[in-house]
């Protein structure tokens, strides 16, 4: 029995070898000498991570913060304190010549100088618009006034312009926008003349502008505005 089983064992071997001597073998393709080569494609898919979903106020932060970078930045102040006698006036003048405001109620006023005071120019505080000129500031617009209070510490020795105030002022309060604008000041500008600084307080006879204003030389920004005829000290 272990003699027949040997020899069928030998007989299948023999079977086998013949097939494989038959059989021709295919030439393997070589591996890529770089091993940086790599193939172009995969049968898997490509796995690409999902962006994230943003909140509403995620959005509006991300598109407050695009505009802040696509905006022109901001021009320091001030600009100049070197403009020719008069010339700030002039670019002043030019630029109130297009604002007319309309107050709520007209008022009507005898001909002749108007007096005004720092008191009268606003009709309390609007939480989405901020100070509320008052119909009286309005309506001078354009109109001769007087003004009392104080000169603020000025930008340059010879002064054609320059920043009245309520009290008396450590610094001056030269505003970059419309927001930083105090309740009490006025931006004063001379006629061709200069005046001296003083700590007395000071009367400002002269045509009253009303109306959110830029200076474009100086960059000061101003609500009410006086083009002076004169300016008397009060002692």
């Amino acid at each position: 029995m272990r003699i027949t089983i040997c020899l069928s064992l030998a007989a299948l071997l023999g079977v086998l070898l013949a097939g494989c001597a038959d059989a021709s073998i295919s030439a393997v393709t070589p591996l890529p000498r770089d091993a940086a080569v790599l193939p172009t494609s995969s049968p898997f898919p490509t796995l690409v991570a999902a962006e994230p979903t943003l909140s509403g106020f995620a959005v509006l932060a991300a598109t407050a913060r695009q505009s802040t970078r696509e905006a022109a930045p901001p021009t320091p102040t001030p600009l100049s304190t070197q403009l020719a006698l008069g010339e700030a006036r002039a670019i002043a003048a030019a630029t109130d010549a297009a604002i007319q405001p309309t107050p709520r109620t007209p008022v009507k006023f005898a001909d002749g100088l108007v007096s005004i005071s720092f008191d009268e120019f606003y009709d309390g505080f609007d939480l989405r618009t901020g100070l509320v000129l008052s119909d009286k500031l309005v309506s001078l617009d354009g109109r001769q006034v007087t003004l009392d209070g104080y000169m603020a510490p000025p930008l340059k020795p010879d002064l054609d312009y320059f920043v009245l105030t309520r009290i008396r002022l450590a610094i001056c309060p030269f505003c970059s926008t419309a927001a930083d604008w105090p309740d009490d000041i006025a931006l004063v500008y001379m006629s061709n003349e200069t005046t001296t600084a003083t700590e007395f307080p000071i009367r400002v006879f002269g045509r009253m502008e009303v109306g959110a204003s830029v200076d474009q030389e100086t960059g000061m920004v101003s609500m009410v505005r006086i083009y002076a005829d004169r300016v008397e000290v009060l002692r």
